[in-house]
């Protein structure tokens, strides 16, 4: 008797009342099971940039100036990431405490062009934080500077468009799926470069990274940047002659006078009784710092501050929209009331999102570490400088660690790109795989536009060749690199040092603003 029939029945009938315990359980547990769809391919380049700030401007032009087909996807409907959408101003920062310039590239040629079409006056000296030099710009400048350098390169560009997933096959990225107005659609690239600043393709292959400080998780907090119409500066130069004393480091006449952009950092005490008076964001910055930039009576701001916030957790994101832009208003009443100069000031607008500094750093090859920074450390694979301080906003509390910034110039190794377990995969920008505390140097805008350079260098090679991107010869990245005019540690890269920027006053203990150096004391 062949019983193979009622055995098949029975079999069909089990996986049917798993399907549909399945089914019930997801129910209960508020889930949907997504109709399966067959999602078109748009497009096969050479090299996929996921993310249009420094860092993928950096690895998407150098990708296609180095003859790589270049596909760049951005989330907004303009290039710039933290430099536009979050209106983070100034860069930070170009030199070393003598004025050389260890960044330059397509960084220093972003600058160069800024310059040329008035958005920008270009590196200055910096009265805040001890940096040799800091560079200001006009966002909207910005804006068209960068839609001109992508397509000059011959970069194709995807706006309005963000990553929904990513498909990972025998240890490469298969393709990459992203959501648009266009609807649901596929990008199978030979290389990806993960610019997105919060890992989003390493996190959707499942590839190991971690997030913010290595004991506890906790991060740097986010900031909502603003900028400030409408503001005197003749008067407000003057009040900050007439209280020095409230400022980092009591600024002498001659250096607020001779600063081509003014910086304004401190008020500390007057902040505190602030805040007890209910004049001053409880959860605010403990401090005053901004910046003039090149529009006829306008200034950026750095005050809002939220602690406690993942940026990569819609909820957190939506908490800190709401409160940043209320600390923003309630902080300009204070200005205006409190800082001469800010009498007849207006808010002019506020970033398009908070700035978040600090999401996923992925687990590399190799992994960046304070001493690395504070040594100098120079790599046999380095693909571009840092120099910025260690600067770490406080996770909790108030005092913001600002360690020694142009008093290293290190280099940061290819093998930080590198994620770990899969081979068409590179990551540039501030998620790159770093310890917490060497992050807060790596992650300013002027180094992850270097980087960028770097990744985009070496992209273009593995794409070109066929090859895993672990199997490309970093000496050929580095010469490339130097060809194009970037600076590398322990080569023979022409010296270009501007006397105005030497740092001639440096090491300031920072008790009016809240931050503390600990280079100071030695």
């Amino acid at each position: 008797m062949d019983l193979s029939g009622p055995f098949r029945c029975i079999a069909v009938l089990q996986t049917r009342l798993i399907q549909y315990n399945l089914r019930e359980e997801i129910e209960r547990m508020n889930f949907i099971i997504e109709k399966e769809r067959s999602v078109p391919v748009i497009a096969e380049p050479d090299v996929l940039v996921v993310g249009g700030g420094p860092a993928g401007i950096g690895a998407a032009v150098a990708a296609a100036r180095s003859g790589a087909s270049t596909l760049l996807i951005e989330r907004y409907g303009f290039l710039g990431g933290n430099l536009t959408i979050a209106m983070v101003n100034p860069m930070f920062t170009f030199h070393d405490v003598n004025g050389k310039q260890v960044i330059r590239g397509i960084a220093g040629e972003v600058v160069d062009r800024l310059i040329d079409i008035t958005a920008s006056p270009g590196h200055v000296t910096d009265l805040t934080f001890d940096n040799a030099s800091m560079t200001p710009f006009d966002p909207e400048g910005m804006k068209l500077l960068l839609f001109d350098m992508v397509e000059e390169a011959g970069v194709k560009l995807m706006l309005h468009t963000i990553v929904a997933d990513a498909v990972k096959e025998d240890g490469n990225v298969k393709a990459v799926v992203v959501e648009s107005k266009s609807g649901r659609q596929a990008i199978v690239p030979k290389i990806v470069i993960d610019c997105s600043a919060d890992a989003d393709i390493v996190a959707r292959i499942g590839a190991p990274f971690v997030k913010g400080r290595e004991s506890d998780g906790a991060m740097q907090p986010v900031t909502l940047f603003y900028r400030i119409g409408g503001i005197d500066f003749p008067t407000l130069r003057q009040w900050m002659k007439d209280n020095r004393d409230l400022l980092k480091d009591s600024p002498t006449d001659e250096e607020i006078d001779g600063s081509e952009a003014l910086a304004f950092l401190g008020m500390k005490d007057l902040i505190k009784k602030a805040m007890d008076d209910g004049e001053w964001p409880a959860d605010a910055a403990p401090r005053i710092l901004m910046y003039q930039l090149p529009r006829e009576g306008q200034i950026a701001v750095n005050c809002t501050r939220l602690q406690g916030i993942d940026g990569t957790s819609v909820v957190d994101l939506t908490r800190a929209e709401r409160i940043t832009r209320r600390q923003a208003w309630q902080i300009h009443q204070f200005m205006q009331k409190r800082i001469g100069g800010f009498e007849r000031s207006y808010v002019l607008d506020t970033g398009v999102q908070v700035g978040v500094r600090e999401t996923r750093h992925i687990v590399g090859d190799y992994t960046m570490t304070e001493d690395d920074v504070l040594a100098s450390r120079a790599f046999p694979d380095g693909i571009a400088c840092g120099t910025f301080a260690i600067d770490i906003h406080p996770p909790e509390g108030e005092q913001q660690v600002f360690t020694g910034s142009g008093k290293a110039v290190y280099e940061i190794p290819y093998r930080s790109l590198l994620p770990q377990g899969v081979d068409n995969l590179l990551v540039a920008g501030r998620c790159i795989s770093a310890t917490h505390a060497a992050f807060g140097s790596v992650r300013v805008m002027a180094t992850a536009m270097g980087i960028g350079q770097g990744a985009g260098t070496a992209a273009a090679i593995a794409a070109q060749r066929g090859i895993a991107t672990r199997r490309v010869d970093v000496s050929e990245v580095r010469k490339s690199l130097l060809a194009q005019g970037q600076y590398l540690l322990g080569t023979d890269a022409e010296e270009m040092i501007d006397d105005k920027l030497k740092l001639t006053k440096c090491g300031g203990s920072g008790s009016t603003a809240s931050h503390h150096n600990p280079f100071a004391s030695q």
